[in-house]
């Protein structure tokens, strides 16, 4: 057999590991045996260059089950799947004979660029996305403190699509409102708009995403987690299982808010956040803008700087919607069930996971040393167990 590197296009004589091989007809059960406990490669059959069902178990592996090892395609392929073979997650695909590499590189050669998410995507979408383009963008934010300003000097800096996770918390809605007020969408900007739908958001939440979407004509995507690994949490942990310990709780974010925050950023070249360095002890230390290595992205938090009082000030002065659980004692807004209102003189993030200590108080998204893909899927952490 002899394999093409999909990423590097070099020639595979030897492959060094046999491969766990799947027909293209493989149901969830056999894809979840498979990834489980599987660090060595897996096979998928291709059949007829004309049977797409490959491509589709691919992406199951990668995006549902978290499967990190190679993945790859091997029977009946033609040069011209090379791009859509890499963008469904595999990493080597079987060719006919050497002589036949020319071809699949002049394949892989021929699309640059790409600006949908994908499983595996090395080419850059955007060129000067990197860890120096983030530090001197970090630098420039800091020169002024006029939000609407900032975020003109972002979408400036990024030309694809740039990411705004919000919560709908105060934050995050002068953002939107500056980004509507700044016309960045009306010159040309590619800015996806979208927050969480953890299955247990406040009615509040929707009622303001809706307020929101008619007061500053922007859409907001409902981003929701895998409905079968929700599934599985819950039977594995219990509907409330993640009061039960941090990790349980950890789990949950995982579940509910981790992964679909990952799959959403993929493609993305900028990513907006409410972060603020006054909101806790865990985000003191917050950069205006600064490289994700994990996710191959500029992560740009446009507020960092902000006083409580800078936030409301501007507030009142530009009638932002705001969320109505503020007025009801509710500062940092997360799930239903994790969140209470706090009392005077409490730490703005006191009402999240009340149960636990100051220090565990951070879900997942934020986390620096983050993996999109690396996190083990509900099924096989149960069979850790």
């Amino acid at each position: 057999m002899v394999l093409v590197d999909l990423t590097t296009g070099a020639l595979i004589a030897e492959p060094d590991a046999a491969a766990t091989v799947l027909e293209p007809s493989a149901g969830h059960d056999m894809l979840e045996s498979a990834a489980g406990g599987n660090a060595g490669p897996i096979a998928i059959m291709f059949p007829s260059f004309a049977d797409g069902r490959g491509f589709s178990l691919a992406r199951i592996l990668r995006d549902r089950l978290g499967f990190a090892g190679e993945i790859r395609a091997v029977g009946s392929l033609i040069p011209d799947q090379s791009q859509f073979l890499l963008r469904s997650g595999f990493d080597t695909a079987e060719i006919a004979e050497p002589g036949a590499a020319q071809s699949w590189n002049a394949s892989l050669a021929h699309i640059r660029r790409s600006y949908q998410p994908s499983a595996r995507n090395p080419m850059p979408l955007r060129w000067n996305a990197s860890a120096k383009a983030a530090a001197e963008l970090d630098h420039t934010l800091a020169a002024t403190d006029d939000l609407v300003e900032r975020i003109k000097l972002f979408a400036d800096c990024i030309d694809g699509r740039i990411a705004f996770s919000t919560s709908l918390g105060l934050e995050d809605q002068l953002i939107l409102q500056a980004i509507a007020k700044s016309g960045v969408t009306k010159a040309g900007a590619d800015v996806d708009v979208f927050t969480l739908d953890t299955g247990r958001l406040f009615p509040e939440v929707l009622e303001t995403v809706e307020l929101s979407e008619l007061r500053y004509r922007t859409r907001i995507r409902l981003v929701a987690p895998d409905a079968r690994e929700v599934e599985e949490l819950v039977t594995r942990d219990g509907v409330y299982g993640f009061r039960q310990s941090v990790d349980n709780r950890k789990s949950c974010c995982e579940v509910r808010k981790v992964r679909p925050l990952n799959r959403a950023l993929q493609g993305a070249q900028g990513w907006i956040t409410g972060l603020r360095r006054d909101q806790s002890q865990a985000r003191a230390d917050v950069p205006m803008a600064e490289w994700d290595e994990a996710r191959g992205l500029i992560k740009v938090s446009p507020l960092a700087d902000w006083s409580d009082e800078q936030v409301n000030t501007y507030i009142e002065a530009n009638s932002v919607v705001v969320n109505p659980l503020h007025a009801q004692g509710f500062v940092s807004i997360g799930c239903a069930p994790c969140t209470r209102a706090i009392e005077p003189g409490e730490d703005p993030r006191a009402g999240r996971w009340w149960w636990e200590a100051e220090d565990k108080k951070e879900c997942g998204l934020h986390v620096a040393d983050s993996e999109p893909r690396s996190a083990m899927p509900v099924a096989q952490k149960e069979k850790a167990a």
